[in-house]
């Protein structure tokens, strides 16, 4: 890089030891000047070009310390050299001050520069910087700093070198040296402080260079003529827009300069380097006339310097290139496994046939939906399953696993290994430097951690690692070491690494652990036969909530939750986890309002706590599955954790009625007293054992009723064992087999009389799976777990009588039952036993509560027990027992709201109603009625400003109004004041307002996939289209400043052989639901934009889709054809609605009902202006005898020999020439759109001629 440039008109220079007299003072003033001058326009161009990485006040302090020595010389190039050194000056002061302003860092560095500007006025802003062109900038720029107009910077993007790979990990965080986290200020101080400097520069300005300002400009600065004191905000608009061209043409002529420069320096590269060993060269000549002895030695030490910082160099380059290669060849493995399965699987073009296929696998997918429920289960790929059958059979044979996963990850690329050994041997051959070959097959330069890559691939090349946490992983039974990498604009997971000494990144195979912690280290060691070297790559905007917690009784632990419902559970077993939490802060701050830790988690002390979920339990508002979950949460339990699952209480007592009577007070458990406490036997004996301990030791910290756990690993492991990934965790906890299948899980009878009455060592509640998931009591990847004593083998879960052997409808009466009058009132007490004032002191032993002092957090303070064999016990003890949940009350908890008696004339099974609730129109369909309104009327009845121009399309019903929109055209969330608009002849799509026919932007680059038939929007930036292509396309919406600016493919999903014709997408579970004319339905998994399953074919083409939000029900309508499926895709209902064209179904909805509550509720729209509404219902059907269920998901017959399937009932049929004239018209309006209202009390129909009608209950 070119610095010095000497101008001493053409004299030799100086040599080394030359005998010459040197010049006077005056005549080396001038190149010195020069110098300075070149050296500091160098330094600038360098920070405008990004490569410049340190803190540019060191440049402004260097510019300030040479103009006052130009100053007190009296040279004749002083004035010349003066105005270079304010130019450069007047550069980085603006290019400080419009660097963006988003961060805590960068807030603090923009604070510090306007400081300097205070701290140095006199010096920056004195007589000799009269440049009005830099004061109207920086005037400019205050400007925009006083409104914080764009905290994104507003000046010259610079593009920064891209850092290497190794240089990532290996370089230290000095700034993180220099302060630590604490003593940084909040987010909010710094930029409060920053306005105050703002002001504060902009007065002192105003009042020195006004009058300069005015005359040179013409125009008065403020809008108050005459004042002598000018705000900021007082500014006119004709000042405003000279500032702007001023810092716009300033702008621009960097830009211009920027790219020059980056032209010549390429040109120059070679050159330079050349001409600095030239130069070297020729420099060591001098010595040879001042000492000829040393000449040799000198000669040799210069060339072996240059030459190990070649070698260096070009070691380094090499590192760099030989590691960009390996992550390329692993994007290619990962992007060709996509394509094999793009090309090969169930969607491609030479897919298996069903017939072929072999039996997929199934697991329960880790995200949550609504009230935290995991309803979707994820089909595993044919590599997994192969990958897992490889790793069953290792472990039988007791082999490496470690050595197995490498060389199963090698068989993807073994030819590019052989050839990049063979090229590594040319490298050592042609280097420059002849001991260059030797360090390549050392490990210092060549590492042997190959496995860093999956973390170097995930890096963004324009993004450096500013703090580096050492962690462990927790998901379920597994338990891995890791790090938590911050980055500017993402964060990084990274499992099975660790850092060394010295603060490097290696995987665990290569570096010693840095677990200090000897049994959180042996947990991590325990089962390595499932360790998976992988980064996952987050973006501080996909952060939803923060909460700290608790990992074997110490509060090291810290749970992330995702927007897209899944979540991770990092322990920080350094004490690093307040910082970690203060980082996310710093970089999300509205994670600050949304966070919890253990001051908020408190709710012991009712007055000033938020008991707003409190409050909507007792009100009915939220139901007891919702409440429960929310205590689960607040106490620490997760999902994450086994050793802290959730707790749900055994809620029945009765496992063999033929039916269950929910009326009936002898059907529940007795909720005011704990499992060991159901029967007056068995709590006589817990009692007796409570006395003997004190008999006969005297030691009253070791007293307890109880020495196991009502929830623990293997509990929750033994209940969800048919359901992966439980299977592979009860295994490991059970040491690598399935238990004796006699004492496996297999009888909810038995589970209930065991914990109940019959073992008094168990204790056992339930977990919230019971009440949501039919699919964990069915083994529905054909485990063998055996056969019992009886020679029976073990297979499904065997139900109560009154559940006919079908496992969803015991879900559904188990939730029913949670949910029922008997439990609502009574709940409260089991809240007590778990979560309140009996789980611990006297209350405790009154209620026959109290468990082993092992078992309480509040009680156990591990860092004051030094013995490491006693804490080796207790943690031992906790990990295999369980733990108690936090405390969350300390006085009786409220009970809930009677329910209220319904009303005269309704339905016995409506739900009450309380403090004025409008009931759903389902309650009432004999009495709805049509409102004689049609579209352009609705703004008289506050149902909208915009007439829709053809058949309705889609309806939107807010809080306050209902919008609707014609066909082809979408309102998009979430505020439904835009448009998307499709069906143009040149295959465009548009956007533009509601109730405007002004189109804010043209979108052409839909047009090569065709012309689109459908599309849904499931987020402000995803808009999904589809049509004649039969290519679903997701398009990402991009959003600046509040306005669109561009529309970009996302993913491109394949799998339909004709048109889309219909599209459903639902958040909640992240699931995309596209219909077809091939008769077929596509499930597509919204977040990873992958293929879930298929839908068996339909009669006909699909015509349209729906998906509940709130249970997850797909329905699907394929001519006069109504489907439904659960949210995995299994069949529940179908059936025929009409025959002939004109009973086509057009549209449908679902109704949204309680989430326990199985009979869906579909409204259906026809061609024939008929909407009609169904309801499902349980149908008892004969089955034979030798009749075997053909797939894995049918349910096994009844002993009874029947089975109970669900049917479509229809409930009524809403014609609106009926209801308003009386008689039916032969030529009524087919049906477009039908939408419910957000209270269920009106149900909006639209058709063909652009008229809604609403449908609601008299009275």
């Amino acid at each position: 890089m070119e610095i010095f440039h000497v101008t001493s008109g053409g004299r030799a220079p100086m040599l080394r030891g030359s005998r010459e007299p040197q010049p006077n003072a005056e005549a080396a003033v001038a190149p010195s000047l020069a110098n300075i001058s070149h050296f500091t326009q160098k330094l600038v161009e360098k920070l405008y070009s990004g490569m410049f990485s340190a803190d540019p006040r060191h440049i402004l302090l260097f510019i300030m310390e040479h103009i006052m020595v130009v100053i007190e010389n009296t040279s004749s190039q002083k004035d010349s050299t003066i105005s270079a050194l304010y130019s450069s000056l007047n550069k980085v002061i603006l290019y400080c001050l419009s660097k963006p302003q988003q961060s805590l860092s960068e807030c603090l560095s923009l604070l510090n520069v306007l400081g300097f500007l205070q701290e140095h006025w006199d010096i920056i802003f004195a007589t000799y910087n009269s440049n009005a062109s830099f004061l109207l900038c920086l005037m400019h720029c205050l400007l925009l700093l006083s409104t914080r107009s764009y905290p994104e910077g507003f000046g010259l993007e610079s593009k920064p070198r891209v850092t290497p790979y190794h240089q990532v990990f290996l370089s230290p965080n000095e700034e993180s040296r220099e302060k630590r986290e604490e003593d940084f200020p909040s987010l909010n101080d710094v930029q409060h402080n920053i306005q105050k400097v703002v002001r504060t520069l902009w007065q002192q300005l105003v009042a020195q260079r006004r009058q300069e300002l005015e005359d040179t400009v013409k125009i008065d600065l403020s809008v108050k003529p005459g004042e002598s004191e000018v705000k900021i905000e007082e500014v006119t608009p004709l000042w405003e827009e000279t500032m702007l061209k001023a810092w716009q043409y300033y702008l621009a002529s960097e830009k211009k300069l920027v790219a020059s420069r980056s032209n010549v320096g390429h040109h120059s590269k070679v050159s330079s380097w050349s001409g600095s060993l030239s130069s070297a060269m020729r420099l060591m000549p001098g010595r040879q006339t001042k000492d000829p002895e040393c000449k040799a030695e000198d000669f040799v030490s210069c060339i072996e310097n240059y030459r190990r910082r070649g070698q260096e160099l070009y070691a380094s380059l090499y590192k760099d290139h030989v590691q960009r290669r390996r992550c390329g060849n692993i994007q290619a493995a990962s992007a060709w496994a996509r394509i094999q399965e793009q090309l090969f699987g169930e969607l491609g073009l030479w897919g298996q046939t069903a017939d072929a296929t072999p039996c997929p696998q199934w697991e329960l997918d880790w995200r949550e939906g609504p009230a935290r429920m995991r309803k979707r289960l994820r089909r595993l790929s044919p590599l997994e399953a192969l990958s897992r059958e490889r790793l069953k059979e290792s472990q039988d044979r007791n082999g490496d696993i470690s050595q197995i996963n490498v060389e199963n990850q090698d068989e993807l690329t073994p030819k590019e290994a052989e050839g990049e050994r063979d090229e590594l041997a040319d490298c050592t051959q042609l280097t420059f430097f002849p001991a260059l070959h030797e360090s390549l097959h050392s490990e210092d330069f060549l590492e042997l951690c190959r496995e860093r890559q999956v973390i170097l691939q995930e890096l963004l090349d324009h993004e450096k690692v500013t703090q580096k946490y050492s962690l462990v992983i927790v998901q379920g039974h597994l338990v891995c070491e890791g790090l938590l990498l911050f980055g500017q604009q993402h964060f990084y997971i990274c499992e099975n690494f660790t850092l060394s000494p010295m603060g490097d990144v290696y995987c665990t195979r290569h570096c010693l652990s840095n677990i200090s912690d000897p049994f959180i280290f042996n947990m991590c060691s325990k089962d390595r036969s499932s360790d998976n070297y992988s980064c996952q790559r987050h973006s501080y905007g996909d952060l939803r909530e923060l909460r700290q917690a608790r990992f074997l009784l110490q509060d090291i632990a810290l749970e992330i939750f995702f927007q897209n419902g899944y979540s991770k559970f990092l322990v920080f077993y350094n004490r690093d986890r307040s910082k970690v939490f203060k980082s996310f802060c710093s970089f999300q701050p509205s994670l600050k309002g949304k966070s919890f830790t253990e001051d908020p988690l408190n709710l012991r002390r009712y007055p000033g706590s938020d008991r707003t979920m409190l409050q909507k339990w007792q009100k009915r508002d939220i139901s007891n599955f919702e409440y429960l979950m929310h205590l689960n949460t607040m106490a620490g339990r997760t999902y994450n954790d086994y050793m802290q699952y959730p707790v749900f209480p055994w809620v029945l007592a009765d496992y063999s009625s033929q039916t269950l009577n929910l009326t009936n007070p002898k059907t529940f458990r007795d909720l005011s007293k704990p499992m060991g406490a159901q029967t007056k036997e068995r709590r006589l004996k817990f009692i007796q054992r409570f006395k003997e301990v004190e008999k006969t030791e005297g030691d009253m910290t070791v007293q307890c009723h109880y020495c196991t756990h009502y929830s623990s690993a293997i509990i929750v492991a033994s209940y969800l064992v048919r359901m992966p990934p439980f299977t592979q965790a009860f295994c490991s906890l059970q040491g690598g087999s399935f238990d004796v299948a006699d004492r496996m899980f297999h009888s909810m009878k038995n589970a209930w009389e065991s914990a109940s009455r019959e073992n008094m060592s168990d204790v056992r509640e339930l977990t919230p799976e019971f009440f949501y998931l039919p699919e964990f009591l069915t083994n529905c990847n054909a485990l063998e777990f055996g056969c019992m004593q009886d020679g029976t083998a073990l297979g499904d879960v065997q139900l109560p009588p009154w559940a006919d052997g079908d496992p969803r409808k015991f879900i559904s009466l188990h939730r029913q039952a949670l949910e029922s009058d008997f439990v609502s009132a009574n709940l409260h007490h089991w809240i007590d036993l778990i979560f309140g004032y009996k789980q611990q002191g006297s209350a405790a032993v009154e209620a026959v509560n109290t468990f082993h002092p092992y078992f309480y957090g509040d009680k156990m303070d591990l860092s004051s027990i030094r013995d490491p064999l006693i804490r080796s016990t207790i943690l031992g003890f906790v990990s295999n027992f369980g733990q108690v949940p936090r405390q969350l009350f300390t006085k009786p908890h409220p009970a809930r709201t009677a329910a209220g008696k319904p009303s005269p004339g309704k339905d016995v099974s409506t739900p009450a109603s309380l403090h004025g609730h409008p009931q759903p129109f389902f309650y009432s369909l004999q009495s709805l009625r049509p409102s004689q309104v049609t579209v352009k009327d609705m703004y008289l009845f506050s149902l909208g400003s915009e007439s829709p121009k053809g058949a309705i399309g889609h309806i939107v019903p807010t809080d306050k109004t209902i919008l609707a929109v014609e066909t082809n055209k979408m309102l998009l969330p979430p505020h439904w004041s835009r448009t998307f608009s499709w069906g143009f002849d040149d295959f465009s799509c548009c956007l533009g307002n509601y109730g405007s026919d002004k189109i804010l932007m043209t979108f052409e680059n839909l047009a090569p996939w065709g012309r689109c038939l459908c599309a849904v929007c499931p987020s402000p930036t995803v808009i999904i289209t589809s049509g004649a292509s039969a290519v679903v396309c997701v398009w990402e919406l991009s959003i600046a400043k509040g306005r669109p600016t561009g529309l970009r493919l996302k993913q491109a999903l394949y799998g339909h052989t004709q048109a889309v014709t219909c599209l459903a997408a639902s958040v909640p579970f992240n699931l995309l639901v596209s219909g077809s004319q091939d008769r077929t339905c596509i499930l597509w998994d919204l977040d990873r934009l992958t293929h879930v399953s298929r839908l068996p074919a339909h009669r006909e083409g699909v015509s349209a889709i729906a998906i509940s939000d709130i249970s997850g029900t797909i329905v699907s309508c394929a001519g006069a054809h109504l489907s439904l499926w659960n949210v995995n895709g299994q069949p529940l209902a179908s059936i025929t609605t009409a025959w002939g064209p004109e009973g086509a179904i057009t549209c449908c909805c679902v109704m949204e009902g309680p989430a326990w509550d199985t009979n869906h509720v579909i409204v259906t729209g026809s061609q024939d202006g008929m909407v009609r509404i169904w309801k499902t219902e349980d149908v008892k059907m004969s089955v034979p005898r030798q009749a075997a269920p053909e797939e894995p998901w049918a349910l096994p017959p009844s002993p009874r020999g029947h089975r109970w399937e669900k049917n479509l009932a229809l409930c009524r049929e809403l014609d609106v020439s009926v209801a308003l004239t009386g008689k039916p018209n032969k030529t009524n309006s087919a049906v477009t759109a039908l939408a419910v209202s957000r209270n269920q009390t009106k149900l909006l129909v639209g058709d063909e001629k652009g008229r809604i009608f609403c449908w609601s209950a008299e009275g």
